[in-house]
């Protein structure tokens, strides 16, 4: 079966390719995040990624590395 992409490697799943994608996408994604945010507030990159409702928060999950 020939390729649906011709000319392009669509495969990012190499680690030594991907982690970088992900940290650089990420931080880019913040970076314009914040630029369009309140003064007091601010986009972080975190470890956790928690869903808070008033007072109670719950931890969703943790990025993948």
């Amino acid at each position: 079966m020939p390729s649906p992409f011709p000319g392009m490697n669509p495969y990012l799943e190499d680690s030594a390719y991907w982690s970088s994608v992900h940290h650089w996408l990420i931080t880019e994604i913040a970076r314009l995040l914040n630029q369009q945010l309140a003064p007091k507030y601010v986009v972080a990159v975190e470890v956790r990624i928690y869903e808070t409702s008033g007072e109670k928060s719950t931890l969703i999950g943790i990025p993948d590395n």
